[in-house]
């Protein structure tokens, strides 16, 4: 890995975006609680942040893109536009979850080329909350677009997870949504939620390098075929 300069680490820290390494970091903007209601976790800030970085890194260079998120889940709305912008990235994109992958922050973790989880890392699924007001006839509309919607969900869950289950279905998901599931790290990567446990932070280098997607580094393994995206430009 490359030696950090004084000014990468002032940008890293100040905003979580380091275009030179190509790194993201993706979590709550709004941290300090104040309000305590606790943090924010997927909202506007976290959606106008990430769509700006992914676009610009994509414009500069492209050399694959590490995004580490910790994520207690949020607004749906503002959480696919960050896996629309994920999976429309051109770049590969590694995504490394710490601590939680929770509710919108399990579902963004899925639009990753890669995904990668934490040995602690806590994954959540579940159908998410419904807060529907207004006139009659606007809340059976916004119920049955919200019926829509978690349709689209257990389609884009069982896209990731059927490789690992290929017993898979929507009914299982479904059923799996119906309340909160709860899985450790083994279980996200048996359950097809993510590919692997994290080693070290070279991870996904290293494994870009090895050319197969069930590729093992090894102490002195040459880089693979993508080795030019890692050349200065």
């Amino acid at each position: 890995m490359s030696n950090y300069s004084r000014e990468d680490i002032d940008r890293w820290f100040d905003y979580s975006y380091l275009p030179s390494k190509r790194l993201i970091h993706l979590g709550s903007h709004d941290a300090e609680m104040d309000s305590g209601e606790g943090e924010s976790g997927t909202d506007c800030q976290m959606s106008e942040f990430l769509i700006k970085a992914i676009v610009h890194a994509n414009n500069i260079s492209s050399k694959p893109i590490v995004i580490h998120m910790n994520n207690i889940g949020g607004d749906w709305y503002h959480g696919m536009s960050v896996f629309d912008a994920i999976r429309a990235s051109p770049s590969h994109v590694y995504g490394i979850c710490w601590g939680h992958a929770m509710s919108m922050g399990s579902i963004i973790i899925q639009a990753c080329d890669t995904r990668i989880v934490a040995p602690h890392c806590t994954f959540m699924i579940h159908d998410g909350f419904d807060s529907l007001s207004g006139t009659c006839r606007s809340v059976q509309a916004w119920s049955k677009y919200s019926i829509k919607l978690r349709k689209k969900m257990y389609e884009l869950y069982l896209s990731r997870m059927i490789n690992a289950k290929p017993r898979m279905n929507l009914k299982k998901i479904e059923k799996l949504c119906s309340h909160d599931t709860l899985f450790a790290a083994e279980e996200a990567v048996k359950y097809g939620l993510a590919d692997w446990i994290l080693e070290t932070l070279d991870d996904p280098y290293k494994y870009y390098a090895t050319n197969t997607q069930n590729g093992k580094w090894l102490s002195g393994m040459k880089p693979g075929k993508n080795e030019r995206y890692y050349d200065d430009e």
